[in-house]
């Protein structure tokens, strides 16, 4: 996040009603899809990835031919492009739309919150005026906030609008640090002092286990009908019911856990470390198990969440790479070995701990050893002496690390 200014994005989806006749408005949707669909079935036997100037030079021309204005093209083939990505990525078919939605820049749209209108520049110069169908309430929260890009679409003959707006977060200047350290199992996370003292230490349970028992049931259904579970209504929306209830659980527990970490980050005034796993999917693949388990971890969700509630509360988050977290001393940075359930003992110096303990110590200390040099105040780490116990830090008795003192934010 250093080098460039961080912002709260938030989108307000409203029902949008047009006045007068709603034929140009459905028109352009039509026009829009069609030209992805094109710019899409022209990019996908291209191996390369195109840069946005490559797309410039190859559709800008055709589109506004179409009738479409210069930011229309310009959304029209970026996301295109994006769509094209996405597939290539989770190796998927190529994609073919059917739903009528179109992205619009905010040079192409006029909003007015105070009579909740929006106007819309459509293709061959058409405009279309919507009336926004929503409560004073929740305009009033996007007051002072800058408006950049919105969506518009159309689903069982309604039009829905989709505005999303951004504010600058004026960063707190910190007193502590918070490494957070996500595990299959649990969440923990560990404050300390700009010198490295430790201060504070807790540990979250993840409702991973009830995801996986959801797929379970799914692969169940599956193997019992194992020609027909697409095409039996019944057994379809069993399957659909387990993965509703997955998506639940896994969201609900982000927002949750997103809360707490930023409140108790903002008592503390801690600048917040989180681990980069934006590989992690594509390096850490194993054993058939581990996969599975990896595929319906939402780690993503849950430090989406956590960035968010942080960023709300003006409150900065970093990131740096998670390797050796758990594998090197914090100490002397040896190699580290199992000593017991969950416990990992330092051969070199001594140095023994909970497994999460000092991953939270390493998150800190990467930080430390990457913005030191930057400016940023810090020293090096000062891990505990390998007499002391890593649990020790300051807190209420929950908060030691014993199995008893897990916090479970999601109950059944």
């Amino acid at each position: 996040m250093r080098g460039e200014e961080p912002a709260v994005v938030e989108a307000l989806k409203v029902r949008a009603l047009p006045e007068g006749s709603c034929d140009r408005l459905l028109e352009f949707l039509r026009l829009y899809r069609d030209a992805v669909q094109m710019v899409v079935d022209r990019i996908w036997g291209i191996s390369e990835r195109l840069s946005k100037k490559r797309l410039h030079g190859l559709f800008y021309d055709d589109l506004v031919r179409l009738g479409f204005r210069a930011h229309h093209a310009k959304e029209v083939y970026v996301y295109a492009d994006s769509l094209v990505e996405s597939a290539r990525g989770n190796g998927g078919r190529k994609p073919v739309l059917r739903r009528l939605s179109a992205r619009v820049d905010r040079y192409d749209y006029r909003l007015d919150l105070d009579s909740m209108t929006l106007t819309l520049k459509l293709h061959s110069n058409y405009e279309v005026r919507l009336r926004l169908v929503t409560s004073k309430e929740r305009v009033e929260r996007f007051r002072g906030w800058s408006n950049y890009e919105l969506v518009v679409k159309y689903e069982d003959g309604e039009f829905w609008v989709s505005i999303y707006f951004k504010r600058t977060v004026k960063l707190l200047k910190p007193r502590t640090v918070m490494a957070v350290d996500l595990n299959f199992d649990n969440v923990t996370l560990a404050v300390f002092t700009l010198s490295g003292k430790p201060v504070k230490l807790k540990r979250f349970k993840t409702p991973h286990r009830k995801v996986l028992t959801h797929r379970i049931w799914i692969e169940r259904i599956q193997r019992r009908y194992p020609r027909s579970w697409k095409f039996i209504r019944g057994v379809r929306r069993a399957i659909e019911r387990h993965g509703e209830r997955i998506r639940s659980i896994s969201w609900d527990y982000a927002h949750k856990l997103g809360e707490l970490v930023a409140e108790l980050a903002l008592e503390y005034r801690s600048l917040i470390i989180l681990e980069d796993l934006e590989k992690l999917k594509e390096n850490g693949k194993r054993d058939r198990k581990f996969n599975k388990r990896l595929g319906l971890w939402f780690y993503r969700r849950v430090q989406f969440c956590v960035e968010y509630e942080a960023r709300e509360r003006n409150l900065e988050v970093v990131k740096v790479n998670p390797r050796g977290t758990s594998s090197r001393c914090p100490r002397c940075g040896g190699r580290l070995a199992e000593g017991g359930y969950r416990v990992l003992r330092c051969g070199k110096c001594g140095f023994v701990g909970d497994r999460d303990v000092i991953a939270t110590l390493n998150l800190y200390g990467k930080y430390v050893s990457r913005y030191s040099r930057c400016g940023v105040s810090g020293v090096a780490l000062n891990a505990p002496k390998p007499d002391e116990v890593p649990s020790g830090m300051r807190g209420n008795g929950d908060d030691a690390m014993t199995a008893s003192s897990y916090v479970n934010l999601y109950e059944s």
